[in-house]
C-alpha cells in the first residue's frame, strides 16, 4: 500500500473507532555512508528507513501507537494499541492542532544524496592522500568518512493539516594520529555542506594536520583563573549541553537556570543566542514543528536579555502563551517533547587574531572531554578536561594538556567579552548548534 493512502487511510477509520480527533506523524530517512582506510573502502552503507506514529484523543486522553509497515492490517493494529494506550493514560493536554494562520515555505533541500557516489568517494580519497603526504609525522588516519542523509516529516490530521518537509545535510570527518619521537597526537576536523564543490580539500587537509602537529610538547600549566577563548567548536558543544535549560518544561519542572529569569539580563550585552529553522546553514531546516505549529524566528537571548523559553503546545497553553514551535519528535517512537531548531550564538566582527589580542595572556581551548559526566544542566556548573594553546601578546607560546576547565554557564555567558567571526555548526547529532569562538573574562583552569 503507498504511504499516502496508508495516512488517510488510517484517519479515516479512527473516526469510527471512537477518536474524536486524530494525527499521523510520518518520518522518513535516507542515509549514506563510507569509511576509507588506506585507499580502500572497508565500510558501505545505504539504507532508507519510514516509520509511522498515530496520535488519537479518546475522552480527554491521547493515545499513542506507531509502526514500520504500511497494509491494512496495520490500520487495525495501530488504533487498537492506540486505544489500549490512551485508556491507561492520566489526562493529557496534548491536543491536534488545526494548523497556523500562514506558513513560510522554504527550500530545505538541496540533493546532495542524490549526487554522483563516485564523486563522493574520489573526494575522501583526495583527503586521504594529502594527509599522508603532507607531513611525515602523519602516521595513521582513524577515521575518514564521508555521509550525507535526506530527512523529511509528514503530518495529516483530522482537521485537515497536510504538511511536508524534507531535508539534506552531508559532511566529513577525518581523525589522524601524528607521531614525533615517542610523542603521540591526535586530531579531528569535520565540516557540513551541501554541495561537494563547498570542501576546500587542501585548506580542510593544512587546518587538520597542523592542529595535530603543533600539540607536540604539550604540557600542563599553574592552576589560577585565566582569561579563556572558547574555540567554535567547544563553545557549540558547551551550548549544546546547556540548551535544555531553555526548555520550557524544564522551567516548568524547576530543572532549569533560567527559571524566573524571563526579560532579565542573563548575559553579557553583546550575547545574542537565536533558534532559527530558516537558517541557510542549519542542519535542522523547517517551516514547521513536529505538532504542526509554523516555524518562528525568535532571539531566545537578544543583547543580554532572556526574551523567551522554548515552548510546545502543551507548555505554552500551561503558561498562558503561544507555542515558539518548537514541538519535537527524536523518531516515530517518541512522544512530542522540546528542542531547538537551530540554535546558535550570533556571530561577532572579530578576526580569531583579534580574539587573542584581547588579553596579554590568555589559554585557547581547542577540546574539551567529559560534557556527559562534568556538566550539570540544572546548575549550570561545568568540570571539563581540556586541551589548548597558551598565548601572550597576541602570539602563541606552547601547547597546553591535562588542564581542567570550570564554572557555570549563567557566569560564562556573562563574562563573554568579544565574539568571533569564525561561525561554525557542529555535527549531526550536535548538527542543529553553532558558534564562533568566544572571548570570555576569565575561567578557574586547573593544571599540574
Amino acid at each position: 500500500m503507498k504511504i499516502d493512502n496508508f495516512m488517510n487511510g488510517l484517519l479515516k477509520k479512527a473516526k469510527s473507532n471512537d477518536f474524536v480527533d486524530s494525527e499521523v506523524y510520518l518520518n522518513r530517512s535516507k542515509n549514506f555512508e563510507i569509511r576509507l582506510y588506506k585507499k580502500v573502502i572497508d565500510y558501505y552503507e545505504e539504507n532508507e528507513e519510514y516509520g509511522l506514529s498515530f496520535r488519537g484523543l479518546n475522552k480527554d486522553k491521547m493515545g499513542y501507537s506507531y509502526s514500520e509497515k504500511f497494509n491494512q492490517d496495520t490500520i487495525d493494529t495501530l488504533l487498537d494499541n492506540a486505544l489500549k494506550n490512551a485508556q491507561i493514560m492520566d489526562e493529557d493536554e496534548e491536543e491536534i492542532y488545526s494548523g497556523s494562520d500562514q506558513y513560510k515555505k522554504i527550500e530545505t533541500r538541496t540533493g546532495i544524496f542524490e549526487q554522483d557516489r563516485d564523486k563522493k568517494i574520489e573526494l575522501l580519497k583526495d583527503i586521504e592522500k594529502k594527509i599522508y603526504s603532507s607531513d611525515d609525522r602523519i602516521k595513521n588516519i582513524n577515521y575518514c568518512i564521508y555521509a550525507d542523509e535526506e530527512t523529511g516529516e509528514k503530518i495529516l490530521n483530522s482537521k485537515g493539516l497536510e504538511l511536508d518537509c524534507k531535508n539534506d545535510i552531508a559532511y566529513i570527518y577525518i581523525s589522524i594520529i601524528a607521531k614525533e619521537g615517542n610523542d603521540v597526537r591526535t586530531a579531528t576536523k569535520y565540516q557540513l555542506f551541501r554541495d561537494l564543490k563547498e570542501v576546500n580539500k587542501d585548506e580542510f587537509v593544512k587546518e587538520l594536520v597542523k592542529d595535530a602537529v603543533d600539540q607536540f610538547g604539550a604540557e600542563s600549566i599553574n592552576s589560577d583563573k585565566y582569561p579563556v577563548i572558547l574555540k567554535n567548536e567547544v563553545f557549540v558543544n558547551i551550548l549544546s549541553t546547556f540548551s535544555s535549560t531553555l526548555s520550557a518544561e524544564n522551567v516548568q519542572k524547576g530543572l532549569s537556570l533560567f527559571k524566573g529569569k524571563l526579560n532579565k539580563k542573563v548575559a553579557s550585552n553583546i550575547v545574542t543566542i537565536v533558534d532559527d529553522p530558516f537558517f541557510e546553514d542549519g542542519y535542522r531546516r523547517t517551516y514547521f514543528d513536529s505538532e504542526g505549529v509554523a516555524s518562528k524566528y525568535k532571539e531566545v537571548i537578544s543583547q543580554g536579555k532572556l526574551q523567551t523559553y522554548l515552548y510546545n503546545l502543551k507548555t505554552a497553553k500551561k503558561d498562558g502563551v503561544e507555542s515558539t514551535a518548537n514541538g519535537y519528535r527524536s523518531s516515530h517512537k517518541s512522544k512530542i517533547s522540546i528542542s531547538p531548531t537551530n540554535m546558535y550564538l550570533k556571530k561577532g566582527t572579530n578576526s580569531f587574531n583579534q580574539l587573542k589580542d584581547k588579553f596579554k595572556k590568555v589559554i585557547i581551548i581547542e577540546d574539551v572531554q567529559g560534557l556527559h559526566s562534568g556538566a550539570n544542566p540544572v546548575s549550570g556548573d561545568f568540570s571539563l578536561s581540556a586541551r589548548g594553546y597558551l598565548a601572550k601578546d597576541g602570539e602563541i607560546v606552547k601547547p597546553v594538556e591535562q588542564i581542567t576547565i570550570s564554572g557555570n554557564f549563567l557566569k560564562l555567558l556573562n563574562d563573554i567579552v568579544m565574539i568571533g567571526n569564525d561561525f561554525k555548526m557542529g555535527l549531526p547529532g550536535n548538527g542543529h548548534f553553532g558558534s564562533a569562538s568566544v572571548a570570555v573574562k576569565s575561567l578557574d583552569v586547573s593544571g599540574g
